[in-house]
């Protein structure tokens, strides 16, 4: 009996265990569950707005963070002039392989907002430097550009006239101007045009990612464990029963489909 009771002691730490495996699965499962939620809200987001007609910037430029989100990729029309003298540079944005940056430049509106407006692509040359400089003209414009949300905070310093994210609490700084603080606008056009002008970038894709298939191997991760428990439990007690027993069969054997040689073997027994 003290045995049996140490046996079960011992099991039941494992259990706990495992039930500690699986809720750290369950948790880690969950987290995948809701970065699904959140790129599928942002691809819906993009299917939803990316092709409306433009929205005049007044309309959106007093919203909350919570408030303008689902107006990302949504279309806006400005007028205004760029402070080119702020223009800034957004390191290691790679395109197809090829290095290169990504321009962003204050915006002012005629009636004095201040926004962040990313015109495109830069490539850079064989010393990872911008290839050419394409700062735009000073003259009042009409724009077009896609509502974007602020980047993640930058995990590491750059040279004055860089960034590594565009991250608008930082620009704030940088920029030295009190700046739109909850969207940033990509270009889609200005007028009057520039004779040469970063490459605009693609519509991204909708990919959802690999959240789900993370999610359901955590599960079966938890079950797994709880499988391998019950499973180390079941041999411990076969072994157990053979000791006791010399003439138990464990139950491999008699689920073992019958050879010919079992059945040479049992002849054999019979005889002697």
């Amino acid at each position: 009996m003290k045995l049996m009771a140490k046996a079960w002691l011992r099991w039941l730490s494992w259990f706990l265990l495992a039930s500690l495996f699986a809720a750290a699965c369950v948790a880690l499962a969950t987290w995948q569950f809701d970065r699904r939620d959140q790129a599928v809200s942002k691809i819906q987001r993009m299917v939803e707005n990316y092709d409306k007609p433009p929205i005049d910037f007044a309309s959106i430029a007093e919203l909350t963070l919570d408030q303008v989100t689902p107006y990302e990729w949504t279309p806006v029309q400005l007028d205004g002039l760029y402070l080119t003298d702020k223009e800034l540079l957004v390191r290691n944005r790679p395109i197809a392989g090829q290095p290169g940056f990504l321009q962003i430049v204050p915006f002012q509106l005629s009636s004095g907002e201040i926004v962040i407006i990313e015109r495109g692509w830069i490539p850079a040359d064989s010393d990872l430097a911008p290839a050419v400089s394409m700062t735009p003209g000073m003259e009042q414009k009409s724009v077009i550009a896609r509502v974007r949300l602020s980047e993640p905070t930058p995990n590491r310093d750059s040279p004055a006239g860089f960034a590594t994210s565009i991250h608008l609490e930082s620009l704030n700084e940088l920029v030295g101007n009190q700046v739109e603080q909850q969207f940033y606008l990509r270009l889609i056009s200005e007028s009057p045009g520039e004779s040469s002008a970063p490459q605009p970038l693609r519509k991204p894709t909708l990919d959802e990612g690999n959240h789900l298939s993370y999610a359901v191997q955590w599960i079966l991760f938890a079950l797994m464990g709880f499988f391998a428990l019950f499973w180390a439990i079941r041999q411990e007690r076969e072994y157990r029963r053979i000791e006791k027993d010399p003439n138990y069969t464990p139950r491999a054997v008699r689920k073992r489909k019958r050879t010919d040689a079992d059945v040479e073997d049992e002849l054999l027994d019979s005889k002697n």
